[in-house]
């Protein structure tokens, strides 16, 4: 399921692609600020190392962008895991099932990767490069959608958006998220801290929960399976509970959503940051001095 080494030579102008990919650009962004809100200083030092300072929210959009790279098209399979289960019915997922051997899919993508990240005999520039990787692939587990195969993910499912025709999947991407942490910001990385920020502070997205949950750490892959079963859930419980078709989701629908798009932004970005934070309670003291000052991917990256 692991595709062999990344060896990434990215022309500055592709970096800045449009993204449409799992919680949009606003949600990956917060999934990376909250998590750096619960690093340690230790993971705060590894973090800046390996992405040589760019902001965290701007590294975790990466990996949507270079899908659009036609010799980096196999990285598209990592970012989702299609159910093959029938909703609103039955929801669950199957890894021999329903990752694909092929191209595997996200649940091996970060198992694969947060590996790679505490690599202590990779070069610095592959590990900072996992870690964009690990930084978007927490969040694409935690979105409903991106662990259903109905209807391509809700791609295929028509529905309406405050007077607009789309999708269910960008309902549940982007315009969702971008109406509830989006709107009075004209700028989206403002906008995402402003959101971490609160999730923070409610805690468990606002439902008051105790911080210090038990956070899986016992094995990258099959944590990745069980958070991908948590947001595949949804998927029956609400997101295709019922027949919505045509609607227009700006009303009762959107606000049933929001608490659990906070709840799975939430999610995410706590489980991502006890995972970055367990990767460098391993880390010796060494390796951090070791990493170099090398730009990454051969390119400076804003």
């Amino acid at each position: 399921m692991h595709h062999p080494l990344l060896v990434l030579l990215v022309p500055l102008g592709l970096l800045h692609l449009p993204s449409t990919l799992a919680w949009g650009t606003l949600g990956h962004r917060t999934v990376a600020y909250l998590a750096s809100l619960y690093f340690t200083p230790g993971s705060t030092r590894f973090t800046n190392q390996l992405l040589h300072g760019q902001d965290i929210s701007e590294a975790a959009l990466f990996p949507d962008k270079i899908r659009y790279i036609p010799s980096f098209a196999y990285t598209k399979g990592w970012h989702y895991i299609d159910a093959q289960d029938d909703p609103p019915t039955t929801c669950g997922i199957n890894i021999t099932r329903d990752c694909a051997l092929e191209t595997g899919c996200v649940v091996s993508a970060i198992a694969n990767h947060t590996e790679r990240v505490s690599n202590a005999s990779l070069p610095t520039w592959q590990r900072g490069q996992s870690l964009r990787f690990v930084l978007h692939f927490f969040g694409d587990v935690h979105q409903p959608l991106h662990t259903e195969a109905e209807d391509r993910g809700g791609n295929e499912y028509a529905v309406v958006f405050e007077g607009r025709a789309t999708n269910l999947h960008s309902v549940w991407d982007t315009l969702i998220v971008n109406r509830h942490a989006g709107m009075g910001h004209e700028d989206e990385a403002i906008a995402a801290w402003t959101w971490a920020q609160r999730l923070a502070a409610a805690g468990r997205g606002g439902g008051g929960q105790n911080e210090d949950e038990d956070v899986c750490l016992r094995d990258a892959a099959d944590c990745a399976l069980e958070w991908a079963g948590e947001a595949n859930a949804y998927v029956c419980s609400y997101v295709l509970a019922r027949d919505v078709h045509g609607q227009d989701l700006a009303g009762e629908y959107y606000d049933g959503a929001v608490p659990i798009i906070d709840e799975m932004v939430y999610k995410a970005g706590r489980r991502l940051a006890a995972w970055i934070n367990a990767i460098v309670e391993d880390v010796a003291f060494q390796d951090l001095e070791r990493l170099d000052p090398e730009p990454l991917l051969q390119t400076q990256m804003k």
